[in-house]
């Protein structure tokens, strides 16, 4: 089993990396397929993303995430999931747990009806938009 540390220190730098190209991130989080299984699905959701079809987001996912992550890591995600920031799944994750420069660990939660056998929650947090653009909540 790969160790969960270098896991958790290789996505906490993907992020920085995320938000230094891309600005404010509403959800960044890792969601596992099964509870035993080390396979995981990243789930992200920003701003930046929301006015690009989802190919176009997804090809710029993928490459910060080629930049960041070592090949180990990278062959541990599965799938890689953008949600709109308008998402209700996003909302609600965002609602009930507020996480920055943070890592919330989740075990049996149903959130706007998915179940989460098991998550890692990097970034969590309502983006309020004013006159200067985006900014956190």
């Amino acid at each position: 089993m790969m160790d969960h540390e270098i896991l958790v220190k290789e996505f906490r730098h993907t992020l920085k990396g995320l938000k230094q190209e891309k600005g404010p991130v509403s959800l960044f989080m890792l969601k596992a397929l099964d509870y035993d299984i080390t396979d995981w699905n990243l789930i992200v959701s920003a701003p930046a993303y929301d006015n690009l079809t989802l190919k176009t987001a997804l090809i710029d996912l993928i490459t910060i995430l080629n930049n960041h992550l070592s090949q180990a890591i990278r062959r541990k995600i599965i799938r890689s999931t953008i949600l709109k920031t308008t998402d209700p799944f996003v909302k609600e994750i965002n609602q009930v747990f507020k996480a920055t420069n943070t890592v919330k660990y989740v075990h049996s939660s149903v959130i706007s009806g998915i179940y989460l056998e098991k998550a890692i929650i990097f970034e969590s947090h309502m983006l309020k938009k004013h006159k200067g653009g985006l900014k956190q909540a």
